[in-house]
């Protein structure tokens, strides 16, 4: 329970406040900074040796996307995996998607989670997004490996991958790439503007400058577009910003294994829980599509839920007489026990939609990837 507080309390200091207020109202916060001080040199340290060649990047004989983003999670890596790996793959090109594997006791060993026809390996073994990915990327080889480098060749050796879709390796320097697309919350693309453990940035802002192209996640008309590309700009130099929004993509209906249309949701009394990087954001998804939210329950990202959260779960929802209860794919798949028959489980699928810029995208990655 100690534990559980502390980084409760840490996490709402990560992300608390924005980069103009700089503020400490607690002890706390002036020991989290000092931290993120020391994190921030190590950080441009790293990077500074890679970019001298005291540190070896490796390279691979064939195409590397990288998508990745420069905070903590919540920016929609995930979709924009699948929905850039099954663009390339409409493109007639040979791919296969490598994932570091976080959380599963694989990463360090590296394995073939699917040959995009059967998946090979459970979630324990290989994580939740490439269990997720693993269930959604049909005809494409999904591998995991903290080391990308060695990933990418059983990829080539394995499948004959023309292009490997690296999740989440902004970071990984390790290993070159032809194309980094960086994703960045439309909101809030510096997070409160701090390094971690202050705030959530996995390394100073100046170093979205490494970016090949830019992809602003999670935009909406009412979004403040100006003030997020106007915070980016000083680093863009000329490379393109494109714009993409998370849709609602289908409801499924476990125990039924069938899937409802989306307005099934209008006027239900729902009981929601979830555990990602932005719990409040499948809040707001699931009010747009006018379900009415009677309780809702927040784990922490990468949740895996046991019998007892299941049991607290229904608990609450049975007390609140609720219709259905609803969670999101992340968290479907992060369910290691039997679900509770009644009240029956719904999962909302979130997709990407890059709206009126989707020729652009589409015309810029084939003019990077396509000789």
């Amino acid at each position: 329970m100690g534990f559980s507080l502390i980084r409760n309390s840490i996490q709402r200091v990560m992300t608390q406040g924005d980069v103009a207020e700089s503020a400490f109202s607690s002890p706390s916060e002036w020991v989290l900074y000092a931290c993120s001080q020391v994190y921030q040199l190590a950080a441009r340290s790293r990077i500074h040796l890679y970019e001298n060649g005291i540190l070896e990047q490796k390279s691979l004989p064939c195409k590397v996307v990288s998508i990745g983003n420069i905070t903590m999670g919540g920016t929609g890596k995930t979709p924009m995996v699948h929905y850039v790996s099954s663009l390339l793959k409409g493109l007639g090109l040979k791919v296969a998607v490598i994932s570091r594997g976080y959380g599963g006791y694989t990463q360090r060993s590296g394995g073939i989670v699917s040959d995009g026809k059967t998946t090979f390996m459970g979630l324990r073994a290989s994580g939740d997004e490439p269990q997720l990915l693993a269930s959604k990327l049909k005809g494409t080889p999904l591998l995991v490996g903290k080391d990308r480098y060695r990933a990418g060749r059983r990829a080539i050796s394995r499948f004959g991958a023309s292009v490997l879709v690296l999740d989440d390796a902004f970071q990984h320097l390790p290993l070159k790439r032809d194309l980094d697309l960086l994703l960045l919350d439309s909101t809030r693309p510096f997070g409160n503007g701090y390094c971690i453990p202050r705030g959530t940035l996995r390394e100073p802002v100046e170093q979205i400058k490494r970016a090949s192209a830019f992809v602003l996640t999670r935009w909406t008309e009412d979004s403040n577009l100006t003030r997020g590309s106007s915070m980016i700009e000083p680093y863009v130099q000329g490379r393109p910003i494109f714009r993409c929004m998370h849709v609602p993509e289908t409801l499924f209906v476990p125990a039924r294994k069938k899937a409802l249309d989306l307005a099934s949701l209008k006027g239900r009394r729902l009981f929601a829980f979830s555990g990602i990087a932005r719990n409040e954001f499948f809040r707001e998804t699931i009010a747009k599509l006018e379900g009415h939210v009677a309780g809702f329950l927040e784990f922490p990202d990468h949740h895996r839920y046991a019998h007892h959260d299941l049991g607290l779960i229904w608990r609450r929802a049975r007390d609140l007489n609720v219709d259905n209860i609803i969670t999101t794919e992340k968290d479907y798949v992060n369910i290691l026990t039997e679900i509770p028959s009644m009240p029956q489980l719904f999962v909302l699928a979130i997709s990407i939609s890059f709206g009126d810029d989707i020729e652009a995208f589409t015309r810029y990655l084939k003019s990077q990837i396509i000789p």
